[in-house]
């Protein structure tokens, strides 16, 4: 059976973010990250036997290009031996619910965003891109990625949020919020997000919004939620979502 990934780390007597090298990491467990240019994947890997080559696109920012080598190295664990896979950006971005490239997407996660060093880091720190800011500069990797990272580690209820021109895309929320509260198919008009989407500049900044602007439920119009929403590519805005109060969580609750 493969190590996990805390394993993995204090197998190699990696204690420190900025030790966490992907392709030293790789290279150790048989597989080795090579870059060139790609189209129609982000990273791709080919693996026979006890021997496999990761391709990551070498055009993609070094934060993307070391999470996506996680994502393949995933892949490696999961399945070594005979092995071919090809995976979009979208995949990766997108794929955060219960598949196999979920799986892939919480390893990688697990392997640069450890725990053991992530939770004494956030400690008590609000759930904004402000915190996210800081930590993605510890760690070297994409700014969504450490946001979903601190909605599952952070002190606080919360929730993330990627919207599109289309409406909400997908979410991802801590456990004292998971399947109990859901967000709205879009965000409300009094929302940074809305703004944002729309073309309209909106301050960079938390701000406290009536909850029923973006959470589906009867009663949320009596509560409020701290947003804080950044427009990222392709015209979609991410939302970071957080109550200090965890009884207005509770009172939430859809069931």
């Amino acid at each position: 059976m493969s190590p996990d990934p805390e394993s993995l780390l204090a197998q190699l007597g990696i204690r420190h973010p900025r030790d966490i090298d992907i392709e030293v990491i790789a290279e150790h467990c048989g597989a080795t990250v090579t870059y060139e240019p790609l189209s129609g994947c982000e990273a791709r890997i080919l693996g026979l036997g006890n021997r496999a080559i990761i391709t990551v696109n070498s055009g993609s920012n070094e934060p993307r290009r070391r999470f996506s080598a996680g994502h393949e190295l995933a892949h490696w664990m999961h399945d070594r031996g005979k092995l071919a896979a090809a995976c979009s950006a979208t995949t990766i971005r997108d794929s955060w619910g219960s598949d196999r490239e979920a799986r892939a997407n919480q390893y990688a996660s697990d392997l640069l965003l450890p725990k053991s060093m992530f939770v004494p880091r956030v400690k008590e720190r609000d759930i904004t891109f402000v915190t996210v800011d800081a930590l993605r500069d510890d760690f070297n990797v994409s700014m969504t990625a450490t946001a979903i990272r601190l909605v599952r580690c952070g002190h606080w209820p919360s929730m993330l949020v990627c919207c599109g021109p289309g409406g909400r895309e997908w979410f991802v929320a801590s456990s004292e919020v998971e399947r109990r509260l859901w967000p709205r198919k879009a965000p409300g008009e009094n929302t940074g997000a809305f703004d944002l989407l729309r073309g309209a500049v909106a301050p960079d900044r938390p701000q406290d919004v009536d909850a029923d602007e973006w959470i589906d439920s009867e009663d949320a119009d009596e509560y409020v939620v701290r947003e804080h929403s950044r427009k990222i590519n392709d015209g979609r805005v991410l939302t970071l979502l957080w109550w200090r109060d965890q009884s207005q969580v509770s009172a939430l609750d859809r069931d």
